[in-house]
């Protein structure tokens, strides 16, 4: 488990984008991965606009959506257990 100072870093890290819902997901090769999680959003008609690695196991999903939900919600459903979803600002 991260500590609270790791989760304020990957927090401020973090900007809220006006026009497009954003994932952050924790994977790892022992359980769910980054493949896994862009065939469960394409699965969705979503698309992965840009990728960004926070840390070797946390992954920040840029949407071509302004709501996250949807995609949050199958990507725990699937199996991804650590999702922070942010809508964009201008929904």
């Amino acid at each position: 488990m991260g500590s609270k100072r790791s989760e304020k870093k990957f927090n401020s890290e973090i900007k809220l984008d006006k026009k497009h819902a954003q994932i952050l997901i924790n994977i790892n090769q022992l359980s769910k991965t980054y493949i896994e999680a862009k065939e469960i959003i394409e699965g969705l008609g979503m698309h992965i606009l840009k990728t960004k690695y926070l840390s070797p196991n946390k992954i920040l999903l840029k949407l071509d959506t302004k709501d996250m939900r949807a995609a949050a919600l199958k990507l725990t459903e699937n199996g991804f257990l650590v999702v922070k979803g942010y809508n964009a600002v201008l929904f």
